[in-house]
């Protein structure tokens, strides 16, 4: 029989509590730092995707460089079982984007205290061995209290 320690149950009580819970998620879009080059000839024009559901993208303003500088809010309608936001970074291209590399931030915390940032968040590659950059963001999140 194997037991789980405090600390283990504490933080999987607290995810099943912010997976309950609906309302609204602010996230402010700081930056990109270090951004793999995914051009072969010229320079990256990144954007940024981000969702909670697939069918419902935001996307952030095209910028140049590997190093952009966004500056923008978003904001979601959280519904119950909605506990994970979902980004991507891409290059646009002409003819087909690339994508940069991309990241799920899991919103436990930010549900259950209210703000989380400014952070940095890696892009994972490789198994996650090494990056290929970092997304800045700050979040808020307003629970919705009514019946």
């Amino acid at each position: 029989m194997k037991f789980f320690s405090t600390v283990t149950f504490v933080a999987s009580l607290a995810a099943l509590v912010a997976a309950q819970k609906k309302g609204q998620l602010y996230v402010k879009l700081n930056r990109a730092t270090n951004l793999t080059n995914k051009d072969t000839f010229g320079k990256s024009d990144p954007f940024i995707e981000m969702w909670l559901e697939k069918h419902y993208k935001q996307r952030s303003k095209d910028t140049k460089g590997l190093n952009p500088v966004f500056d923008q809010t978003f904001c979601w309608f959280v519904r119950p079982g909605q506990n994970k936001l979902y980004i991507r970074v891409v290059d646009k291209d002409t003819f087909s984007n690339d994508k940069i590399g991309e990241a799920t931030i899991p919103l436990t915390n930010v549900m259950n205290t209210g703000k989380e940032g400014p952070q940095d968040y890696k892009l994972p590659a490789w198994f996650g061995f090494s990056n290929n950059g970092m997304v800045n963001m700050q979040m808020q999140f307003i629970e919705d209290t009514s019946a």
